[in-house]
């Protein structure tokens, strides 16, 4: 539930490429060209519950709103597909940080992260900026970075997925290739990296947390005696403000309003970001995802001060939440404690009656998180320097750019 890019235009782009040829000279790995087509690919055979960030409709959003040009690469074997790999070319054209490898590691080391300074010397020659252009891979989304598998992928099936996308850096001169977000828990992937040479820094830390069936009301009474009464006077404080939070459906008719609290949100943590971008996001995710998308929205006599946005994932008999934005009125909020009433407490009210198990918190405000009961796991951002022969190529053209976004 954290930003991780900001609003804002893009200059023009050239007509939308199709994917590179380099990922189809790996045996048994092969391009699909655009988002649109990875239903007829095969690729919902490939996700699980916590993939909600990679599957096709999301990946329309983000194709549409990510300013640059994204691949996806999938595995056949016996004639079925066992894996995909959805990629991202990054450049200083880009505006979603959080998921760019100079950007990490130039935050990595201001935090004193440990190796993001071994790294800065060994892969960056002193300057973050030279690992630009990246090809992104895994999802750019923040935390649970990875490959998709069915059961029966092996080891073999990811690492030609690896090699398709090394392949494809190489031939369009990218300076390195980065999975940003490597879960700790993700062993065989993390394996395979650092065996073909990656290296990384911790990246950031992401949160979830299990939804109790009985929602709010089971949460609360699970905590120490004192933080129950702290959350008690928070919930009186809001009542006595006159603050109402419900969760809703996300509409295009709100939009406008959420686009100016979610740049609120983004321009306070150092992003650029445009009002009239973010309402223009979140239109296309209200069109777009539908009835899987909704706000919890505070109002204060009538006008919304604060929202959170969840995104409902269901998958294998599953279902499970994903924060995924958030803006304020920081001047209507004052002191109020709107964060967690619009981002834990309503939400998890809402998620227990629909039988959701689990609700995804992301990245950002960890020691917050754990103390409201999330558990997390260590994100670790996995580079790998490329040889540079030459002026980089560039993709082929970049597909439609419009507002950078997660």
């Amino acid at each position: 539930m954290s930003p991780d890019t900001a609003p804002g235009p893009l200059p023009d782009a050239e007509p939308a490429a199709t994917s590179g040829t380099a990922a189809g000279a790996t045996p048994g790995v092969r391009p699909v060209a655009d988002a649109a087509g990875l239903e007829a690919a095969g690729w919902n055979g490939l996700l699980g519950v916590e993939d909600f960030f990679q599957t096709p409709r999301w990946l329309t959003v983000q194709e549409r709103n990510s300013g640059t040009t994204m691949d996806f690469l999938v595995r056949d074997r016996g004639g079925a597909p066992v894996a995909g790999l959805v990629t991202a070319w990054a450049d200083t054209s880009v505006a979603w940080l959080l998921a760019r490898p100079d950007a990490m590691l130039k935050r990595a080391v201001e935090q004193e992260v440990p190796e993001a300074r071994e790294l800065l010397h060994d892969l960056a020659d002193g300057d973050p900026a030279t690992l630009l252009p990246s090809l992104v891979c895994g999802g750019r989304h923040l935390g649970r970075t990875r490959t998709l598998a069915t059961p029966d992928a092996t080891e073999a099936d990811v690492e030609a997925l690896l090699e398709g996308a090394e392949g494809l850096a190489a031939e369009r001169g990218a300076a390195s290739v980065c999975f940003p977000h490597v879960d700790l828990r993700d062993t065989g992937l993390v394996a395979l990296l650092e065996s073909r040479g990656y290296r990384h820094h911790t990246s950031d830390h992401y949160a979830w947390l299990a939804i109790p069936p009985g929602g709010y009301d089971e949460f609360v009474e699970e905590m120490s005696a004192h933080r129950r009464r702290r959350v008690r006077l928070e919930r009186r404080a809001l009542d006595e403000a006159g603050v109402e939070v419900h969760v809703e459906p996300l509409t295009r008719a709100l939009a406008p309003r959420l686009g100016e609290l979610d740049a609120n949100l983004l321009l306070k943590y150092g992003n650029p970001a445009s009002a009239e971008g973010s309402a223009g996001m979140i239109g296309r995710i209200a069109d777009v995802m539908g009835d899987d998308v909704l706000v919890s929205v505070a109002r204060q006599h009538g006008s919304i001060i604060g929202f959170g946005m969840v995104l409902r994932s269901k998958a294998r008999g599953d279902e499970q939440w994903f924060g995924h934005r958030a803006g304020f009125d920081y001047e209507a909020q004052g002191k109020l404690p709107l964060y967690y009433d619009v981002l834990y407490y309503r939400v998890l009210d809402a998620a227990a009656k629909e039988g959701a198990t689990v609700l995804h918190a992301g990245i950002g405000s960890i020691k917050a998180k754990l103390a409201r009961g999330c558990r997390s796991s260590e994100q670790r951002s996995y580079l790998l320097r490329l040889p540079r022969t030459g002026a980089p190529a560039g993709p082929r053209g970049a597909r439609e750019r419009e507002t950078p976004t997660r």
